[in-house]
């Protein structure tokens, strides 16, 4: 039997005893996990019998070069080992870029290229376009940021028509984007964030 997984949504950065709860989650906590959470403008919390067992955030600290405009990162995703391949992560990242698209930013995450499935993921959706490789800052790794196909500015550069940004907690329209919908990626089981 499947657990019941429980989303709790945040619109602020989390602080005091939340954040030390949320930070537990990843493998490492470093400055810039805090960073991120600093600067977050979106937490999707999922959580089973009232226990944290992952977290998604979209936040304005973008530090990867990229060149599009208002860039909010869906970076920041982790779910506890003991809860992977139920789904969880798919919900917080379709969370995650609902959210972003509503308020009108560039949904781009940043993906270690060491993260094979990651990578193959976002290889195969066609709702990410890859916008440039890069060398990590804190790394000296190769990363690569992926654009969603579905922002604004990407609808606009191939000559779509727009999405009109709205509000918190607002559904876009499902026939916004002719894409297929998200599928469970197969990067639920690795052991590097996405």
């Amino acid at each position: 039997m499947l657990p019941i997984i429980e989303y709790s949504l945040s619109y602020s950065a989390p602080t005091g005893a939340e954040r030390d709860a949320l930070s537990a989650l990843t493998l490492t906590p470093d400055a810039r996990w805090h960073e991120r959470m600093d600067h977050a403008r979106f937490v999707v919390t999922a959580l089973h019998e009232g226990t944290r067992v992952g977290v998604g955030i979209v936040h304005t600290s973008v530090t990867a070069p990229t060149m599009v405009p208002s860039p909010m990162e869906l970076g920041g995703m982790f779910v506890h080992p003991a809860y992977r391949r139920l789904g969880i992560r798919q919900h917080m990242a379709e969370a995650r870029l609902t959210y972003a698209l509503s308020m009108g930013g560039t949904p781009i995450t940043v993906i270690d290229n060491r993260n094979q499935a990651s990578w193959g993921y976002y290889e195969r959706s066609a709702r990410w376009t890859p916008e440039r490789e890069y060398t990590g800052y804190v790394t000296g790794l190769p990363m690569t940021i992926w654009v969603s196909t579905e922002s604004s500015w990407y609808r606009t550069a191939m000559g779509l028509n727009p999405l009109v940004p709205a509000q918190p907690n607002t559904v876009l329209p499902h026939d916004a984007s002719p894409q297929r919908p998200l599928a469970l990626g197969p990067d639920q089981d690795n052991a590097v964030p996405a």
